[in-house]
């Protein structure tokens, strides 16, 4: 189990644990001696670490896990690791949770209510919903999955948040609406990013699959989808064509990857607590990333302006 993480460590600790080597690069001295510079990183951080004399049990890539073992020190405001030793760890030694950022938010409830709420959903809607839901493979890794890779719930555990919160939203809208088809839009919520748990890789790092960056999650969900129709019998073609018009044009735009815009009511909706969570989840991203007492957060690739932080009024 690790026990010293990035965000934790201070100048003159002698550290002694596992990181991810995101990065590895080969320089020399001005004596012309090899030397090896690391960028290792955990969930909490990244590091950069120094090895003056590289030895064969050093000769590792990137995009591996070792134990490094050295000492901390501060140069121009920041740490760096001197690096007395260093050897490969194996996959099975690894705890991945370790080197990835997650939600601190309770995902297993998470997951109950959007499971209880799949088996309680009118037929034939909860039958393809179970069959994800009821699924313990699909159930580790929608647990697992981030909602995306930098733009909103980049962490794990992001996916099964970004879509309790959706159907947190998506009840409450029903409340005030009674004319709405409420399974339905319940329906599109609990599906519309399952192809996410295929789109991105979240074991070493966050990043897209060859499948996600090939066909994105909006495609790989849909056939996901069909898929599952297919085996439900009577499952009227006109409920799957409304159910599937809702998970291809939630992202609104063709420019956002959506290749139809919504055509009703239910699919407007979703569109719009897609846009609306994930900006949500944006601005909590800016205050957290900002310090105490800025008025004025760095600007948001995303949200495409800095974000006015001053809430004393």
């Amino acid at each position: 189990m690790k026990r010293q993480f990035i965000e934790n460590l201070r100048s003159g600790d002698d550290v002694d644990d596992v990181f991810y080597i995101a990065d590895k690069e080969t320089r020399k001295t001005r004596e012309g001696k090899n030397f090896l510079i690391f960028q290792l990183r955990d969930r909490t951080g990244i590091l950069k670490a120094i090895m003056f004399e590289p030895t064969s049990s050093s000769n590792l890539p990137k995009g591996i896990f070792a134990c490094v073992r050295g000492r901390l020190s501060e140069y121009n405001g920041r740490l760096n690791l001197k690096i007395d030793g260093i050897r490969q760890m194996k996959e099975a030694e690894v705890d991945y949770t370790d080197f990835l950022p997650k939600t601190t938010r309770d995902v297993e409830g998470c997951y109950h209510k959007l499971r209880e709420t799949a088996n309680r959903l009118r037929a034939p809607l909860s039958a393809l919903l179970t069959a994800f839901y009821n699924n313990s493979t699909f159930e580790r890794q929608f647990k697992l999955a981030p909602a995306g890779v930098r733009a909103h719930h980049a962490y794990l555990g992001g996916l099964c948040v970004h879509t309790y919160d959706m159907l947190t939203a998506a009840e409450a809208l029903c409340e005030l609406n009674s004319d709405l088809d409420k399974d339905l839009l319940l329906t599109g919520v609990l599906l519309h990013d399952i192809g996410k748990i295929r789109e991105y890789e979240y074991t070493r790092t966050i990043d897209n699959t060859d499948e996600g960056k090939l066909l994105g999650h909006i495609v790989i969900g849909t056939r996901m989808i069909e898929r599952e129709i297919e085996r439900i019998p009577r499952f009227h073609e006109k409920l799957a064509w409304k159910l599937l018009h809702m998970v291809i044009s939630h992202h609104g735009f063709m420019e956002y990857g959506s290749p139809r815009r919504p055509l009703f009511l239910e699919a407007e909706i979703l569109h719009q607590l897609d846009n609306l969570d994930a900006k949500r989840a944006m601005y909590d991203e800016v205050a957290a990333r900002s310090n105490a007492g800025e008025r004025w957060s760095e600007y948001h690739p995303y949200l495409e302006h800095d974000t006015y932080l001053d809430r004393d009024v």
